[in-house]
């Protein structure tokens, strides 16, 4: 009795909750009149950005709902062509975004100003006594930059980072083996190595120089400095508020009332909307022919995508089944006359990744099929565009890291003499022990490894070829795990164009024939859920992820170690 009384006060709270939600979205929709004829869209970027926000009716209600990547562009490209419009106000709170998601918001920015309007931003601070180098970035796309008195400008150049575990399996008598194919596949370099290879080393500095290039063409081209003369403020970094004005890196020092107050006046009394305002108030659904958008972010990993709490995978999990049902639909969906695959991984697994690029081979053999590189498409996030029409990558996504790897730990001595933990063992076969983490692997086992290896590199080296017009010696000169930027991936010919979302899909449009004046409607896959199943769903989500992370703690205790992503994987690279 006690329990059912329970489960119907539980249903009738929900129940309240949602008329709640309900109440509240019909209230917001009442209360969105016709967008008057002069308007100023407002920006803000406070969160870390993600290309598709799930819908959060509570969130929206609050006013705190993120805004989306997919919305930002929409709301930026219409606000260049719309007459209304008569300007854009940026605030930059904290950017949490890659260098390739700046490049493109910049890209945006650079409409809006090419069609007529005024941008500006404001800053309370480029980074809190940390790097600033991508918050400032963005705020410089617009015209004229503010900064906060008491704000900084830290633009002290770019970091990266690589974590090396072997000191620490040292330390607990865990011996590493993990072989590989290419002296750039540094993923395996995690386990054995305390630092750099050379290899490694060179690699990460092509990298390093690259995205700085990056980074100091775009300042001096939004400020109109020479080169060279960025290049200079950078190594002098950071900079107080005066300091940042006499460097001429911001116009104005005003704290954010008086911003919001001038920009008002100069305005001349034209109306402020946001984002989400502007999208729902002004941007109607377009019509015209269909293109499909397929977007894919994560560790590629067999089954349905989701989150995982995996130390290596953790995050998002891009799953083969999701993605390769999302091509299946999109070649399904009647109208859909191209597809652009917006791409954002390090990659996982060869058989996940091979799943996902035959689903992808099989539409593009019935409409053009167009890769968007996002942040990164390395490894295995590289192998998944393979079979695509055209690859377009940003500037400063990371590309390529063609090479495999597999690991083994020999975690005996951790468990027997750290631990005093043994193990009786029986094996009824010469490679039952093969994926055991008690023993090391005997050359025989390694004769095994090895073939695996090859077949998995030969396979990898194969689809690139065919995809890029290469031969595979070709492909392997340039493969080896080398990474390259977006740049570097275009004059090494893995990619065709540089560019964002927007390049993607005028090569889609070209494609299929499809003018660039013709209006198309954009179809998401996967399809996000209705808010309501997330609000239903969202502690069942959790649950799962907390009885994920239990079952990954119980099998490394049984086999004593968290397994790599997969084997091609590219591991994590810290670049702020």
């Amino acid at each position: 009795m006690a329990k059912g009384r329970t489960l119907f006060l539980g249903a009738g709270c929900l129940l309240v909750v949602l008329g709640l939600v309900i109440a509240g979205l019909a209230a917001i929709g009442m209360r969105q009149p016709a967008l008057g004829r002069r308007a100023v869209l407002a920006v803000r970027l406070d969160r870390s950005i993600v290309e598709r926000v799930r819908q959060d009716p509570l969130a929206e209600i609050a006013g705190k709902q993120p805004i989306g990547l997919r919305d930002l562009r929409k709301a930026l490209r219409h606000a260049a062509s719309d007459d209304r419009i008569v300007g854009v106000r940026l605030r930059v709170d904290r950017y949490s975004g890659s260098i390739g998601v700046a490049q493109e918001i910049r890209d945006l920015l650079a409409e809006v100003r090419t069609a007529g309007k005024w941008t500006t931003a404001y800053l309370e601070t480029a980074g809190e006594f940390m790097g600033g180098n991508l918050d400032y970035l963005v705020a410089a796309s617009c015209d004229d930059v503010s900064l906060n008195p008491m704000g900084d400008v830290n633009l002290i150049g770019l970091s990266i980072r690589f974590p090396f575990v072997r000191g620490s399996l040292d330390k607990l008598g865990i011996r590493p083996e993990y072989p590989g194919r290419g002296d750039y596949k540094d993923a395996r370099f995690m386990y054995t190595h305390r630092d750099f290879t050379p290899a490694q080393r060179e690699m990460m500095e092509w990298l390093g120089s690259s995205l700085t290039d990056q980074l100091v063409e775009d300042i001096a081209t939004s400020r109109g400095m020479e080169s060279d003369r960025v290049r200079y403020l950078l190594d002098r970094g950071p900079y107080l508020g005066d300091e940042a004005a006499e460097a001429g890196l911001v116009d104005r020092l005003e704290d954010w009332q008086e911003f919001r107050s001038r920009v008002d006046r100069e305005s001349e009394g034209a109306e402020t909307v946001g984002v989400r305002d502007y999208l729902g108030r002004a941007v109607g659904t377009h019509g015209g022919p269909k293109i499909a958008v397929v977007t894919a972010s994560g560790t590629i990993l067999r089954g349905e995508s989701g989150t995982s709490v995996n130390p290596l995978t953790g995050g998002d999990i891009m799953g083969s089944e999701t993605i390769a049902r999302a091509f299946r639909n999109a070649r399904a969906t009647r109208g859909v006359k191209a597809v652009v695959f917006r791409v954002d991984s390090p990659g996982g697994t060869p058989l996940a990744s091979e799943i996902i690029r035959r689903e992808m081979a099989l539409t593009a053999d019935r409409v053009p099929v167009v890769v968007s590189m996002v942040n990164t498409a390395a490894s295995g996030g590289y192998w998944i565009a393979c079979g695509a029409h055209r690859f377009v990558a940003n500037r400063g996504a990371l590309v390529g890291s063609i090479g495999v790897l597999v690991g083994h730990l020999n975690m005996d001595p951790f468990w027997a003499e750290r631990l005093g933990v043994t193990f009786g063992r029986l094996d009824f076969g010469a490679n039952a022990n093969l994926y055991g983490t008690l023993e090391d692997w005997t050359d025989p086992q390694r004769v095994v490894i090895n073939r695996i290896l090859d077949r998995t590199y030969e396979t990898f080296v194969g689809l690139v070829a065919d995809a890029r017009g290469m031969t595979p010696e070709q492909v392997d000169a340039l493969g080896q795990g080398r990474v390259y930027t977006g740049v570097q991936a275009k004059a090494n010919g893995l990619i065709d164009e540089v560019g964002g979302f927007d390049v993607a899909l005028a090569a889609a449009r070209e494609l299929a024939g499809i003018s660039p004046e013709e209006r198309v409607e954009l179809v998401d896959f996967p399809k996000i859920r209705p808010w309501w199943k997330q609000f239903l769903g969202r502690r069942t989500a959790e649950g799962a992820a907390i009885r994920d992370a239990v079952g990954a703690l119980e099998q490394a205790w049984r086999n004593g170690f968290l397994a790599a992503p997969g084997m091609v994987w590219m591991p994590p690279v810290y670049i702020q």
